[in-house]
C-alpha cells in the first residue's frame, strides 16, 4: 500500500484517519472520487466537472445522421455532442428530441444517449428534463463515510447543500482542505494509486504476483508464485485466496466487466471447493452483480461481472 510521504505537519492530521473515507481532487477538468477503507483504497470513480452525468434527461438536437450505420450525433446542453444508435426512419437534422445520457465519454469516445419518450413540445432547445446523480451522491447511498475530504471549493458547497437535504451524513465529517503547502493529491499520493491501480502485474505480500491483461473480448489474470519462500508456510491454497481477495479488490477499482478468467495455482480438489466458497463470498462485495460460474478442471475460475460505467482503462491514459 503506498504510504503518502508529508514533511508538513499541519498536513498531515488529515492524512488517513482510518474507517471509511472519501477524498475528492481534481485533474485538469476531471473530478476523481478516492474510497478508503481503513487506509486501503478500495473504490475509484471519475467524472468530468462539466460534463452531464449518465441518467440526465435533455433536450438534444440531431446535429448529423449517419444513415449508413443507422445513427445520429446528437448536441446536448453542455455543448457537447453524443452518439445515437438505431435511429427512426423519420428523424432530421435540427431536430429536437428527448434523450438519456447512458455512457459518457472515455479516451476519445463520444458519450452515448437513447432516446426517452418525455414530453418535450414545450420545451426550450437544448434544455435538461432531468438531471442525473453526481458522482459523491451515488457513493453517499452506497458507503457510510466517516469523513469526506476535498480541496474543491464548489464540489465542498455542492456536498454541503447536498447533505443538508438528504441528512445522509454528518457535517462535521466533511472536510475543505485548504493547506497551501501540500496539495491534497500529494497528501494522497493520487498520482502514484492510479498508477498502481493500472499496473500489469500486482505483488502481494507472500511474494507471488497477480498479472492483469485487458482485452476487447475478455480480462485475463494469472496467479504466479513467483518469489514465494519455500521456508514459508504458505500453501498455494494460501496463496490462491490472498490472490483472490486483492484480484475482486482490482476488480472494483479497475471496474473491470464482461468474462474475467482466472489462472489460479493447480490445486487438489476439495482445496478449489474452499477456493470456490471463498470466491462467491468475494463477490458480493462488488460494487456491481458479479457471478462466479464455475472454476475448470484446469483451474481457471470463470467470473461474469455486469457492466457499469467505464473502466478506469478508459480513463487513464
Amino acid at each position: 500500500m503506498i504510504k503518502p510521504s508529508v514533511k508538513n505537519e499541519d498536513a498531515k492530521k488529515y492524512v488517513n484517519s482510518g474507517g471509511t473515507e472519501l477524498v475528492i481532487v481534481k485533474k485538469d477538468d476531471t473530478l476523481i472520487y478516492l474510497v478508503f477503507e481503513n487506509k486501503e483504497l478500495i473504490d475509484i470513480e471519475f467524472e468530468k466537472e462539466n460534463e452531464l452525468p449518465i441518467g440526465t434527461k435533455c433536450v438534444g438536437k440531431v446535429s448529423k445522421i449517419a444513415k449508413d450505420i443507422n445513427s445520429a450525433y446528437i448536441l446536448l446542453p453542455d455543448k457537447s455532442t453524443a452518439f445515437l444508435r438505431n435511429i427512426p426512419a423519420d428523424l432530421k437534422c435540427e431536430q429536437n428530441i428527448p434523450v438519456e445520457v447512458t455512457r459518457v465519454s472515455s479516451k476519445g469516445k463520444l458519450p452515448s444517449v437513447v432516446l426517452t419518450e418525455d414530453d418535450i413540445e414545450h420545451r426550450t432547445d437544448l434544455s435538461i428534463i432531468e438531471k442525473g446523480r453526481r458522482q459523491y451522491e451515488k457513493l453517499l447511498s452506497k458507503y457510510k463515510f466517516n469523513r469526506i475530504l476535498t480541496d474543491i471549493d464548489n464540489i465542498f458547497k455542492e456536498i454541503k447543500e447536498f447533505i443538508n437535504s438528504s441528512n445522509v451524513i454528518d457535517l462535521s465529517e466533511l472536510i475543505l482542505y485548504n493547506d497551501s503547502m501540500v496539495s491534497l493529491g500529494t497528501l494522497y499520493s493520487v498520482s502514484a494509486r492510479l498508477k498502481e491501480a493500472t499496473s500489469k502485474v500486482i505483488w502481494l505480500k507472500s511474494g507471488a504476483n497477480i498479472v492483469i491483461e485487458e482485452t476487447s473480448a475478455f480480462t485475463v489474470i494469472d496467479v504466479n508464485s513467483a518469489k514465494k519462500d519455500n521456508k514459508k508456510s504458505n500453501s498455494y491454497l494460501e496463496i490462491n485466496r490472498e490472490a483472490a481477495v486483492e484480484i475482486f479488490r482490482q476488480m472494483n477499482l479497475r471496474n473491470l466487466s464482461g468474462i474475467i478468467l482466472i489462472d489460479f495455482i493447480n490445486l487438489e480438489r476439495e482445496e478449489y471447493r474452499i477456493l470456490t466458497d471463498e470466491l462467491n463470498v468475494l463477490a458480493k462485495t462488488q460494487k456491481t452483480f458479479t457471478k462466479v460460474v464455475d472454476i475448470t478442471a484446469l483451474g481457471i475460475a470463470e467470473i461474469t461481472r455486469k457492466k457499469e460505467g467505464v473502466t478506469l482503462s478508459d480513463i487513464v491514459k
